[in-house]
């Protein structure tokens, strides 16, 4: 008789995890989520294990490597972002879809800790993540290239500028978190009013090309420039 059959010849149904399996994964994904935030993306693995009170082999069952505990945790926030800037790109103000873009990406950050930055992180070996990522990028440039055909943004404002811009806000909203929380706002609704056609003066240096931002702010892959602990955590 074949295994998972039954005499009569009939497939047996898959078994369902158990309560406490589910109740373990959800405990290591609400840990890493806190992990990421406090300590970033390579906040050691027996250290989520331990805080999320699970023995590191139940870890590992769940997630054997870090790059699909990584995308367990980082793929829903990658969602919310793609989802942000569809609606930016739908509307037809484009100075009102640019402006609910930024704000609502700035505020995304703040909330988080700053965590997340990952548009600035290599997640080489997560295909999941590395697709969402593209579909995110192209939203955001097609939605800056609308907005500067119409003249609803300063003609030489670029994708690559909006990336320096949101990391220093993330900078801003971390160092004023505990004294005044909606600081980054400010710096937000300063950096909207710089890009205004109305408000353009010429610039002293060129923007970025994209390969120099790649190499000036790209995140390691996993596991490389890391211990070898790092690096065992990465392979699982």
């Amino acid at each position: 008789m074949e295994k998972g059959t039954s005499a009569r010849g009939a497939a047996r149904p898959p078994r369902a995890e158990r309560r406490d399996s589910i109740r373990n994964r959800e405990r290591i994904i609400d840990t890493a989520r806190a992990l990421f935030t406090s300590e970033g993306l390579d906040a050691p693995m027996d250290k989520i294990a331990t805080t999320a009170g699970v023995a590191p082999g139940t870890l590992y069952r769940h997630f054997p490597s870090r790059l699909q505990l990584w995308e367990a945790v980082l793929e829903p926030p990658l969602r919310a972002q793609l989802e942000l800037v569809d609606r930016a790109v739908a509307n037809p103000d484009r100075w009102a879809g640019v402006t609910e873009f930024i704000m609502e990406t700035c505020a995304l950050e703040a909330e988080r800790g700053g965590y997340l930055n990952l548009m600035t992180t290599r997640f080489d070996g997560a295909p999941r993540l590395v697709t969402l990522r593209g579909q995110i990028q192209r939203r955001i440039e097609e939605l800056f290239d609308r907005a500067r055909e119409e003249g609803a943004v300063r003609p030489d404002f670029t994708v690559e500028d909006l990336i320096f811009i949101t990391l220093s806000n993330s900078r801003v909203a971390e160092v004023t978190r505990t004294v005044a929380p909606g600081a980054w706002r400010r710096n937000a609704e300063l950096f909207l009013d710089s890009i205004r056609p109305e408000r353009a003066h010429p610039l002293t240096q060129p923007p970025l090309k994209p390969s120099q931002v790649a190499s000036s702010m790209m995140r390691p892959a996993l596991g490389r420039s890391r211990s070898s602990a790092a690096a065992r955590d990465a392979s699982g």
